[in-house]
C-alpha cells in the first residue's frame, strides 16, 4: 500500500511542531515549578522533556528520509505556576498527542517499517506519559 508522501510530510511536520512545543513546555514548567512536591515534578518534567526532544529528532530524520524539510515552527505552549494545573495542562497535551499519532499511524502502511516503527515508538512513549500524568493528576 502506497501513501501520499506530501500529506505524510505535512503531518510529520505538524507532529514536529508539537514535539518542539512540548519540549519547551516541559523544561519551562520544570523551571517554574514550586511547592511541596516540586523536586519530584521537576525531575519528571525534565525527563519527559528529554523524551520530547528525542521524538523531535526521530521525526526530523524521517522527514529528511522522505525528501522533506523539517519545520522550525513551534506549536502552542502553555505554562502554569500551579503544579497541579501544570500537570493537567501537560496531561491534556499528551492525550492530544496520542490521538494525533494514532491517526498518523493508521495512515502508514506496515510495509514502511522504519517510519511505521518510529511513529509507533513515539506513540508508546506518549501513552506512557499520559498514564504517568494521570497518576500525578489523580485521574
Amino acid at each position: 500500500m502506497a501513501f501520499d508522501t506530501k500529506k505524510i510530510l505535512a503531518l510529520l511536520n505538524e507532529g514536529l511542531e508539537m514535539e518542539y512545543a512540548s519540549h519547551i513546555q516541559y523544561v519551562t514548567q520544570a523551571a517554574v515549578t514550586r511547592g511541596p512536591y516540586a523536586e519530584a515534578l521537576i525531575s519528571r518534567f525534565e525527563e519527559i522533556a528529554g523524551d520530547e526532544a528525542e521524538h523531535a529528532k526521530i521525526i526530523r530524520q524521517r522527514i529528511v528520509a522522505l525528501g522533506g524539510v523539517p519545520t522550525t515552527n513551534v506549536g502552542e505552549i502553555q505554562i502554569h505556576k500551579d503544579s497541579l494545573k501544570a500537570v493537567q495542562i501537560n496531561l491534556k497535551y499528551e492525550r492530544d498527542t496520542v490521538e494525533f499519532y494514532r491517526k498518523l499511524l493508521n495512515l502508514l502502511p506496515p510495509d514502511e517499517p522504519i517510519l511505521y516503527e518510529a511513529i509507533e515508538h513515539i506513540l508508546e512513549d506518549s501513552q506512557e506519559h499520559v498514564e504517568e500524568l494521570e497518576r500525578l493528576a489523580d485521574e
